[in-house]
C-alpha cells in the first residue's frame, strides 16, 4: 500500500528535471553559460548536485534540455498560431513571433545573450535542425492554405510552399543580429513585420479583374 510519504516522494522524482532545468534557465540568464556551475544549478533547485546526476550527464546536457524545452514551447505556440484566422500576412507574423519575437523577449533581458547564442550555436545544432524541420512543416502549411484559399500564387514566383516557407524562415532569421550585437526585441518585430509584408506583397495572387462594362 502506497503511503503518503511515498507518494510525495514519487512527485518530486517527477518534478525534479523540470525543477532542474528551470533553475537551470535561471542560472544561464543570470551568469552566461561558461560561469554557471553544476553546484549552482543545484542551489538553484533546491537538490544536491549528486540528483542532477539522475537526471543529467552534465551541464553541456542540461543546457541542451534547457534549449530543447525553449524551442519545443515556441514550437507548440507557432502550431497554435498557425490555427488562426486573418490574413495570411498577419498568421505568418503570429507564426514567426511565435517561433522568434518571444524567444527574444525571453533572453534579451540577459547580459549574457550574446554568450547564449554563441553557446546555443556550438552545443545544440541537432536539437535546432529539428525543431527548424518541425517548424518549415508548420509554416508551410500556411502558405499552401493561404494559396488554396487565392491569397498566394507562389507558383508565379517559380516556389512551392516548402520553397516560401524556407525564404521566409531564412530572412528572418537573417535579422537575428544587429551588427555583432543581438536584436531588440521591438526592434526586431518592426523589422520582420515589414519583411513579411515585403515577401507577401511579391506571392500575392493578382486580383480579378473586373469586366467591362458595354
Amino acid at each position: 500500500m502506497t503511503t503518503a510519504v511515498q507518494e510525495r516522494g514519487k512527485r518530486r522524482a517527477r518534478s525534479a528535471p523540470e525543477n532542474v532545468l528551470a533553475a537551470a534557465f535561471t542560472c544561464f540568464s543570470r551568469y552566461g553559460y561558461r560561469r554557471v556551475s553544476l553546484e549552482q544549478i543545484a542551489q538553484e533547485a533546491g537538490v544536491s548536485r549528486a540528483a542532477l546526476y539522475l537526471h543529467f550527464a552534465n551541464k553541456e546536457d542540461i543546457f541542451r534540455a534547457v534549449s530543447g524545452q525553449v524551442h519545443e514551447r515556441a514550437q507548440q505556440a507557432a502550431e497554435a498560431a498557425a490555427g488562426t484566422k486573418g490574413r495570411v500576412e498577419q498568421r505568418i507574423a503570429a507564426v514567426l513571433d511565435a517561433k522568434y519575437g518571444k524567444f527574444y523577449e525571453i533572453i534579451h533581458d540577459s547580459p549574457h545573450v550574446s554568450e547564449l547564442l554563441e553557446e546555443r550555436n556550438r552545443l545544440c545544432g541537432d536539437v535546432s535542425e529539428t525543431y527548424r524541420k518541425r517548424f518549415l512543416r508548420t509554416l508551410r502549411s500556411v502558405l499552401e492554405d493561404a494559396e488554396r484559399a487565392g491569397e498566394l500564387d507562389l507558383s508565379a514566383s517559380g516556389l512551392d510552399a516548402g520553397d516560401a516557407a524556407e525564404l521566409f524562415v531564412d530572412s528572418a532569421k537573417g535579422l537575428e543580429m544587429s551588427g555583432a550585437a543581438p536584436q531588440n526585441p521591438a526592434r526586431y518585430r518592426r523589422r520582420v513585420a515589414r519583411l513579411i509584408g515585403v515577401l507577401a506583397k511579391g506571392l500575392a495572387a493578382p486580383a480579378p479583374r473586373r469586366a467591362r462594362r458595354g
